[in-house]
């Protein structure tokens, strides 16, 4: 197997978001890369290994969607006060 290129990790470093926290993508690029590794290799303890750390990203991922979803919640909460305010 290859190690990754400084291409991909550009890559994964654009799919960050602005707070410096990896987004949802990010982490799902990820899963598929480990994914894709575990099926190129023929060692079986290290595609386990590999498809673990995948299920890991992809929990990842899950997190950070919930955590923009609780972002966006409060945003809304911040505009509906912001809009009775001005009545």
């Amino acid at each position: 197997m290859r190690p990754p290129t400084s291409r991909l990790l550009a890559r994964m470093a654009s799919l960050t978001l602005a707070s410096g926290m990896p987004s949802q993508r990010y982490y799902r690029e990820r899963a598929r890369t480990l994914l894709a590794w575990s099926k190129a290799t023929k060692d079986k303890a290290y595609a386990a290994q590999l498809r673990l750390r995948a299920a890991n990203e992809l929990e990842q991922a899950e997190q950070a969607r919930e955590a923009v979803a609780d972002l966006t919640s409060l945003f809304s909460e911040f505009h509906a006060r912001d809009m009775q305010k001005e009545d």
